[in-house]
């Protein structure tokens, strides 16, 4: 288990969280600093204080500062997203990506079919060629000793 402080961030000032909280993830701290924060909301708010002004430093044994959390997350995730966000334009973008891959992918496909047709009517005409190769070259012979003999 790691020590986790919680200090308090007013807008203006920090208190420090001498104590802090025995937690074994930074997650768990999290969600220890959101529910505070829930907590605290209504008090800050009966002591006119702008809650969205707060906010807790979470900091490790070492007072190294892990994350901030901004009262104002507190409002983000009770919002429902009006219109398509950077995770829907995420979205897309990923699935255009998708889409073009595939399409590569069937050129790249059909691209090695072409080969394989052409490779096999090479293959093909080599052995036709094959067949008429001996008698081309007995015809070439055949003038060849003629000469010799001649």
């Amino acid at each position: 288990m790691a020590q986790f402080f919680f200090h308090f961030f007013d807008g203006k000032s920090r208190s420090r969280d001498e104590l802090g909280l025995e937690l074994d993830t930074a997650e768990q701290a999290y969600l220890e600093a959101f529910g505070a924060a829930q907590a605290m909301w209504p008090e800050l708010l009966a002591a006119r204080s702008n809650p969205l002004d707060c906010a807790f430093d979470v900091t490790d044994a070492n007072d190294a500062v892990l994350f901030r959390l901004p009262f104002a997350e507190l409002v983000d995730a009770c919002r429902r997203p009006s219109a398509p966000g950077p995770e829907s334009e995420l979205r897309q973008a990923i699935e255009a990506t998708h889409v073009r891959a595939q399409t590569a992918k069937e050129g790249i496909c059909s691209g090695f079919d072409e080969v394989r047709q052409s490779l096999q009517e090479a293959s093909a005409l080599l052995a036709r060629l094959a067949k008429f190769e001996p008698a081309r070259l007995d015809y070439r012979a055949a003038p060849a000793g003629r000469n010799a003999a001649n």
